[in-house]
């Protein structure tokens, strides 16, 4: 089971008293996003502070888009790039 890596709860959303941002973060699921948990990529995350969904790292894909490609031409990306 996925843990907040801030303060170990099950969670999602607000209410991590050990987040900067006061949210839950799981990291540790690259098929799902940090902030909310769907499996969704791109926007429509009301959690994270971009409003787009971030997949946990692993499984050598953007965690942003899903994509196997690496470097510029991420649209979901803040940084225009895929990131893994």
């Amino acid at each position: 089971m996925s843990k907040c890596k801030y303060c170990g709860s099950s969670s999602y959303g607000p209410g991590c008293s050990n987040s900067p941002t006061k949210k839950h973060e799981h990291i540790d699921d690259e098929k799902k996003c940090v902030y909310c948990g769907s499996f969704s990529y791109g926007p429509g995350c009301g959690y994270s502070p971009t409003n787009k969904h971030m997949h946990g790292s692993g499984a050598n894909k953007c965690r942003y888009c899903g994509s196997l490609s690496s470097g510029p031409g991420c649209g979901y990306s803040p940084h225009r790039r895929h990131e893994k």
